[in-house]
């Protein structure tokens, strides 16, 4: 009997749960962007999450396509949707303060006006053309005849540890300035949880260190930004 209720426990309440919390965790930044957006300027929110967290989403997405499972499957479509959002939203407000910059210099007859890429758009572009190619590689072309789910499966977990180790990025900042402002910590929280359900469900139900291998590492790292926190 207790068997039984730990199969289920692992094998559909665990990932049901990850399902929740990673669509929470994808949602965390929303309300900050939208006052950001309100306030016109990014501030100090970090929005290169946000690009990796797309690629990161696409790469999970085609490798619950190849193992078949519903649950990677359900826990990262919203993760695309909130992230195409957040990127739009992230590349408005740099635009608009590369913009003002150009303006300033135009009227100081130091610039002219010029094509402006962004930051995040360029971050984004480069993120989606890799996996587009990856894609096409492995499940078009047939590159990895045979191992297509292993290939997915190593390149989303490097992208995966690029997500989570993004927000790190700032760690110079934060010890230099004593100022962990750069951190999010909504989505900090939300990945302690989303990234434990993961490894419950990567290790005890599907054995498979595609899934608990690197939400494992995504909770040390999430672990790390709690004590710059402190």
């Amino acid at each position: 009997c207790f068997k039984m209720v730990a199969d289920i426990f692992f094998s559909y309440v665990c990932p049901s749960l990850g399902v929740l919390m990673s669509t929470l965790m994808y949602m965390a930044p929303v309300q900050d962007l939208r006052a950001a957006l309100v306030d016109g300027k990014l501030g100090s929110l970090n929005p290169v999450p946000w690009a990796v967290m797309t690629g990161n989403c696409l790469g999970w997405t085609a490798y619950a396509w190849y193992t078949r499972d519903p649950f990677i499957l359900a826990s990262n479509i919203p993760g695309i949707i909130v992230s195409v959002w957040l990127n739009l939203g992230a590349a408005k407000l740099q635009y608009h303060g590369i913009r003002e910059t150009q303006a300033l210099e135009e009227n100081a007859g130091n610039g002219s006006r010029r094509f402006v890429l962004g930051p995040q758009e360029d971050l984004l572009l480069r993120i989606l053309l890799l996996w587009i190619s990856i894609l096409v590689s492995v499940g078009w072309l047939g590159m990895t005849n045979g191992h297509q789910i292993e290939t997915i499966g190593i390149l989303v977990n490097i992208n995966l540890l690029f997500f989570y180790g993004a927000p790190l990025q700032t760690i110079k900042t934060v010890v230099s300035e004593k100022n962990s402002a750069s951190i999010h910590r909504p989505l900090m929280r939300m990945n302690w949880l989303n990234t434990s359900l993961w490894v419950f469900y990567g290790l005890v139900a599907k054995n498979d260190p595609v899934i608990y291998g690197p939400n494992a590492v995504g909770l040390i790292f999430g672990l790390i930004q709690g004590v710059l926190c402190c």
